[in-house]
């Protein structure tokens, strides 16, 4: 949705009645340019239909993975070729999936758009997200495929030490299936893909227009599928090594890391948000770029504490908050999921991350 579409929906959520006469001499606008943008908010479902019948359900979308994430945690310290005694956990995991469920819990209204096996983990994903209240509707199920599986060894520190990953099955979220939801993504607040889609899809809803698109690069390699058009996306959050394979520098200090921004930003990023893991987060959009650190905190599992940050970027941005508030909330965010054995934790609530700012000092 365009500044002036959701001026004028405001207009008419106000008052229902009103004329394209009197929006045009609020907003000083031609009467014409009011029909056009009313012409596009109905196609994009915003107005349901004559006498400006709204669609005050509005959501926010996540086109990427879903997976079942199985993860080990040694009780010592990591021996690397050999048997370590451990605990073994498993959970629903996918990057897609995590923000998404980590946006509902902070009481988003929000669809995802995945691909999914008609099996046992596919259908256990299906019933938790109804469950969490996710609508998957939209969603790929497929009868010859596994839903797609990560496997993750933590060290001793909690730490990721390395991990394998199968998920062939979101090749299937090809671009005539893209298409077919185009009316979805352009009807959604906010959309958030994923890195683990294919490159031609990423392509198709990079050049849809009128849509804010937040980026998750997932990992080096997959980030590559993103350099040559990453201007096309609102807000980003790589690490240090995704922010490299996107802009040649090599990002060992904050300066660097600054620079990476500036790089970001003039290729066409409306706002960056570049993680340092325990060093904090360096920000920057058209105002400025600026770092914010981030406070000791207690590491129990490091998987899932990028999606919860991502989560909480959106949460921040549907609510109008400073680039600098955005930080914090997302790191408060980021350190509930880093206490959590859990990938996600359920202690991810609105007040809850509130809370964990103030006693994180980001308050």
């Amino acid at each position: 949705m365009t500044n002036r579409e959701r001026e004028i929906l405001e207009l008419i959520k106000k008052n229902p009645f009103i004329t394209q006469e009197e929006i045009a001499s609020k907003l000083k606008i031609a009467r014409a340019s009011v029909a056009v943008h009313i012409t596009n908010l109905m196609k994009k479902g915003y107005i349901l239909g004559k006498g400006y019948i709204i669609n005050i359900d509005e959501y926010v979308l996540v086109i990427g993975g879903a997976n079942v994430d199985i993860q080990g945690f040694p009780k010592e310290k990591l021996r690397y070729k050999d048997s370590n005694v451990g605990i073994l956990n498993m959970s629903l995991g996918g990057v897609g999936r995590n923000i998404a469920e980590n946006l509902a819990r902070l009481n988003v209204n929000v669809k995802l758009i995945t691909a999914i096996g008609d099996d046992m983990y596919g259908r256990k994903i299906l019933e938790h997200s109804k469950n969490i209240g996710i609508d998957m509707s939209h969603s790929l199920i497929v009868s010859d495929e596994n839903t797609s599986t990560y496997l993750s060894i933590l060290d001793e520190d909690g730490d990721m030490a390395v991990a394998l990953s199968c998920m062939d099955i979101c090749d299937r979220i090809g671009v005539d299936f893209i298409k077919s939801k185009k009316k979805i993504i352009e009807g959604s607040r906010v959309c958030i893909v994923d890195t683990n889609i294919p490159k031609e899809t990423l392509e198709v809803i990079a050049e849809l227009e009128d849509v804010v698109l937040f980026l998750d690069t997932v990992s080096t390699k997959k980030a590559q599928k993103v350099k040559d058009f990453i201007g096309k996306f609102h807000t980003i959050k790589p690490n240090r090594y995704e922010a490299e394979i996107l802009t040649g520098i090599y990002v060992d200090n904050v300066d660097k890391a600054k620079k990476a921004c500036e790089v970001l930003l003039n290729k066409g990023v409306e706002r960056v948000f570049l993680s340092l893991g325990e060093d904090g987060v360096v920000c920057g959009d058209s105002q400025g770029i600026f770092k914010i650190d981030m406070p000791k905190v207690c590491v129990v599992n490091a998987t899932g504490a990028g999606d919860a940050f991502l989560a909480g970027l959106v949460f921040s941005y549907i609510n109008d908050y400073s680039m600098e508030a955005s930080a914090k909330f997302a790191m408060a965010a980021a350190a509930i999921a880093l206490s959590s054995k859990d990938t996600i934790s359920n202690k991810m609530t609105i007040q809850n991350v509130n809370t964990k700012a103030k006693e994180m000092g980001l308050c």
